[in-house]
C-alpha cells in the first residue's frame, strides 16, 4: 500500500510540474515562458471563411484545470497558478476568451454581494489580480471588467485546435462570513479561481456581479489540484484527496483529483470534527466545528445519505463516491452548493432551529447535485432552472421520504419564470419568482401530468443534459415530448 501511494503521489507531482511550468509565489510573473506556436498555425482562416459544427465550449470531456494553490493565512492571500487545457470546440476561429474572476465582486462596499451582517469587522475587501497570462505559449493582453476577464489574443485559434491558458494570480480572501470569505480560522473558498465562461450558439455567456443569486455559468471539467496549507489546518474539497505530504516547514501539501465536476470548492478549517457514514454505497462526510452538537450532526449526516438515495432511485444515480457537508459561519445563505460538497450555516446545528426547515434546506442543497452539478444551466440568464427544481425536489423528499404534510406555496402565477437575474429588482423578488414561483410550476405540472410522467420527464431531462448546459427551451421540449398532450396553454401561463 505504501508503494502504491508513493507512486500515485509521484505521478501527480510529475503532471503538475509539466502542466504548471510557471514561476510561483515570490517570483510571480517575473519570468517569460519559452513556448511558441508552431509555424503552421501562424496563418489562419478568418471566422467568415470557416464553417463547422458549433459545439458548446469548453467541452466537458476535453477540459482540465490544473492548479497549484498556496494559502497564506496571515495575510488572507491565495497564491495560485492555473493551467486550463481545452480544445476550440466552438466551430469558429477564436481570437478572444472570457473568464469569470468572482473574488472581484468583493472589491468595494457598493458592489459586494455579501450582506452587511457578514462583515463582522466592517467592510473588508476581496479581489483577484493576475501577474501574467499566456495562451498557447504567447503572452496576451487581458482586461478586468468587474467579475469578468477579457483576453484579447494577438493570434487566432482554429477550430479543433488545443488551447492552453497559463496564469499566475493572487487572490485576497475578505474577512466575511460568506461563501467566499473567512472567519475564526475557517476559509470558505467558493469560486475562488479564474474559470472559463461558456460559449455556445448564443455567443459568450459573460458574467456580471449581482447582489443576489448565483452569477455563474460554467461547464463541467476535470481538476488536478495541489493545495499547500499550514499543517494545523484541515482541508475539505470537491473531489478526492489522493495523497498528502507533510513538509518540514510546518505545512502540508494535498493532492486532489476530481472528474466531471461543475466547479471546484475548497474549505480550510481549524478545530473541526469529522463524521463519516456509508449509506447506499456513498460515503457521507460531515465536518462540524469543535464544541457543536455531535448528535445533531450525526443525524444530519445520516439523513443526507437517505436524501441522496431517494433522488438516485427516482431520477438517476449520484455521480461521485463521496458527498461532503460542512457547517460554516455564513450569512446571506442557509446553504450553498458545490460539486460533491455543500456548505450549511452553523445555525442548523442549534436545537432551536426548526428540524423540518433544516431537513428542507439539506434536501434542497443535496438536490443541486442533480439540478446544477449534473444538469447545468446559465444561472444568470435562467436561474429558475436549477433553483425551482431543487425546491420542488426537497418538498418531494419531505412528502415521500419523511411522510410530512408539506405545506407548499400558492400556485398563482405572479410573474414569468424565464427572467434573467438582472431583470429582477430585489432579493425578495428573486426568491419569490425563482424559488416559490418555480416550485409552484413543478407542483402544478405534477397535478397536470401525474407523478409518473413527471419522473419520466426528469429522467429524460437528466439523460439529455447530463454534464452539459440545459436551457428553458430544451426543458420545455422534453415536457412537450413526454406529456403526449397539448401543453401550450399550460406553459404559456408560466413563460
Amino acid at each position: 500500500m505504501m508503494k502504491k501511494s508513493y507512486l500515485a503521489a509521484t505521478l501527480v507531482i510529475l503532471i503538475l510540474v509539466i502542466c504548471l511550468a510557471i514561476p510561483f509565489h515570490d517570483s510571480l510573473g517575473k519570468d517569460n515562458l519559452s513556448l511558441s506556436l508552431p509555424d503552421d498555425e501562424q496563418t489562419l482562416l478568418s471566422a467568415d471563411e470557416y464553417t463547422g459544427q458549433i459545439r458548446s465550449f469548453p467541452a466537458p470531456d476535453e477540459t482540465r484545470y490544473v492548479m497549484d494553490i498556496y494559502l497564506d493565512i496571515m495575510s488572507n492571500l491565495i497564491y495560485g497558478r492555473s493551467s486550463i487545457c481545452t480544445i476550440n470546440t466552438t466551430g469558429r476561429v477564436m481570437d478572444e476568451l472570457w473568464l469569470t474572476v468572482y473574488p472581484n465582486a468583493f472589491c468595494n462596499p457598493a458592489s459586494t454581494p455579501a450582506p452587511a451582517q457578514a462583515y463582522y469587522k466592517g467592510f473588508n475587501p476581496g479581489w483577484l489580480e493576475l501577474d501574467r497570462v499566456v495562451v498557447n505559449g504567447q503572452e496576451v493582453e487581458y482586461y478586468l471588467e468587474g467579475v469578468s476577464m477579457h483576453i484579447v489574443m494577438p493570434f487566432d485559434i482554429m477550430p479543433d485546435k488545443d488551447i492552453i491558458i497559463d496564469m499566475n494570480w493572487r487572490s485576497r480572501i475578505p474577512e466575511i462570513a460568506y461563501r467566499f470569505g473567512s472567519q475564526d480560522g475557517v476559509f470558505m473558498l467558493g469560486n475562488f479561481y479564474p474559470f472559463l465562461n461558456v460559449y455556445d450558439q448564443a455567443g459568450w455567456h459573460r458574467a456580471y456581479n449581482s447582489k443576489f443569486g448565483d452569477p455563474f455559468c460554467f461547464h463541467c471539467a476535470d481538476y488536478l489540484v495541489q493545495v499547500n496549507i499550514p499543517d494545523a489546518y484541515e482541508l475539505v474539497s470537491t473531489g478526492r484527496t489522493n495523497q498528502r505530504i507533510a513538509e518540514d516547514n510546518g505545512r502540508t501539501i494535498y493532492f486532489i483529483e476530481a472528474s466531471k465536476v461543475r466547479d471546484f470548492c475548497l474549505l480550510v478549517i481549524y478545530d473541526y470534527q469529522e463524521i463519516i457514514s456509508n449509506v447506499h454505497n456513498v460515503t457521507v462526510k460531515c465536518y462540524v466545528p469543535g464544541g457543536s452538537r455531535m448528535d445533531k450532526a450525526q443525524e444530519i449526516a445520516a439523513q443526507c445519505g437517505e436524501i441522496l438515495n431517494y433522488y438516485s432511485c427516482r431520477w438517476g444515480s449520484y455521480p461521485y463516491p463521496e458527498f461532503k457537508i460542512a457547517f460554516v459561519p455564513m450569512q446571506g445563505f442557509h446553504g450553498m452548493e458545490y460539486s460533491g460538497l455543500i456548505f450549511l450555516k452553523e445555525e442548523l446545528l442549534s436545537s432551536k432551529f426548526d428540524s423540518n426547515r433544516a431537513s428542507f434546506i439539506l434536501a434542497h442543497e443535496a438536490a443541486h447535485q442533480w439540478w446544477y452539478v449534473l444538469v447545468g444551466n446559465d444561472q444568470l440568464a435562467e436561474p429558475w432552472l436549477d433553483e425551482a427544481l431543487a425546491n420542488w425536489s426537497a418538498y418531494e423528499y419531505q412528502k415521500d421520504g419523511q411522510r410530512l404534510d408539506v405545506k407548499r406555496k400558492p400556485t398563482t402565477v405572479t410573474s414569468k419564470l424565464d427572467q434573467q437575474l438582472n431583470e429582477m429588482d430585489s432579493s425578495s423578488e428573486y426568491y419569490q419568482t425563482i424559488y416559490d414561483g418555480g416550485e409552484a410550476f413543478w407542483a402544478a405540472l405534477e397535478r397536470e401530468l401525474g407523478r409518473d410522467t413527471i419522473d419520466i420527464v426528469l429522467c429524460r431531462y437528466l439523460e439529455d443534459y447530463k454534464y452539459d448546459i440545459a436551457t428553458t427551451q430544451g426543458l420545455l421540449e422534453v415536457i412537450r415530448k413526454e406529456a403526449h398532450q397539448d401543453m401550450d396553454s399550460f406553459l404559456n401561463e408560466w413563460f
